[in-house]
């Protein structure tokens, strides 16, 4: 097994994006990574590279601080070899990160390999299923409108990406970034909002990442008293429809796997799981 390191982004994707982009919605945190580095030369801070062996890759892998070490392969058999080498020259080379994304059985491999050569742990985060659309379903959508969010809802937005975070990141956002975020997100008209039949705002979901071919949603939150009722389901019907008719070929959000209601409530929608990905923190040993 090869470990082959690029120059840069661009000559990453000269040699790997066909290869990627038949799977684009799996594939997309090293396609984002990538297009947003085109020609940001390899550094520490910036890696993107393969595992190879006799023309074949196995692994897809980057590095992008402050983001984590993502892992991405479309292969199903066995991968230990491949994912050994790329541990051993993670560690080799002192490859720094503070967390990885990837597929379940490809984190445990990793994390197998690179502990062995590193002291330190791994803590399990997040587990997510990759879901995507390409076409919406007809259902029964509750009652209610769903419409784009206002500048001057920008601070119940806010408090809603804050909460996001804690509940669906495990994570903490600072209110002044969190605000930004939020006035730029309106600004451009990726907030959309659903208020029920008394005019209140019960839920609200984002049009986040976009991708070459698909866009990714992000920021669903409802508030726990208008949970369970339709609301975030009608809301992203909405979006993916729009979404759809505006020209991507496919949306794609990521549901933890905790949450079976969710996900329960976006395959009717039309909504399918495509793979899963799993994230760790990476706590280095005190020696």
């Amino acid at each position: 097994m090869i470990v082959q390191e690029y120059n840069n982004a661009q000559a990453f994707l000269g040699d790997h994006a066909e290869a990627l982009l038949q799977y684009e919605a799996i594939s997309q945190l090293i396609l984002y990574n990538a297009c947003q580095n085109l020609t940001t030369n390899t550094s520490k801070d910036c890696i993107f590279g393969t595992v190879i062996e006799d023309g074949k890759t196995w692994l897809y892998f980057c590095k992008v601080t402050p983001y984590n070490y993502v892992i991405y392969t479309p292969e199903q058999g066995d991968l230990s070899r491949a994912v050994s080498a790329l541990a051993e020259y993670t560690a080799k080379n002192h490859i720094k990160f503070s967390g990885l994304n990837a597929r379940h059985d490809i984190c445990l491999l990793f994390i197998e390999e690179y502990s062995k050569l590193v002291p330190c742990t791994f803590i399990e985060k997040l587990a997510m299923d990759i879901m995507e659309i390409r076409e919406v379903n007809d259902i029964k959508l509750i009652e209610g409108k769903h419409r784009l969010a206002k500048q001057e809802e920008v601070k119940l937005i806010t408090d809603w990406m804050i909460q996001f975070h804690i509940e669906a990141l495990d994570s903490e956002m600072d209110y002044e970034a969190a605000l930004k975020r939020a006035t730029e997100l309106i600004e451009d008209g990726r907030i959309y909002v659903y208020e029920n039949p008394e005019g209140q705002i019960v839920t609200m979901a984002a049009a986040g990442r976009k991708l070459i071919h698909g866009i990714a949603i992000t920021y669903v939150f409802t508030p726990e008293e208008f949970r369970g009722k339709g609301y975030a389901a009608s809301n992203i019907y909405h979006i993916s429809k729009n979404l759809l008719e505006e020209g991507y070929e496919f949306c794609t959000l990521f549901v933890d796997k905790r949450n079976p209601i969710s996900v329960r409530a976006y395959e009717k929608v039309g909504y399918k799981i495509i793979e899963e990905n799993y994230e760790y923190i990476m706590i280095p040993s005190e020696e």
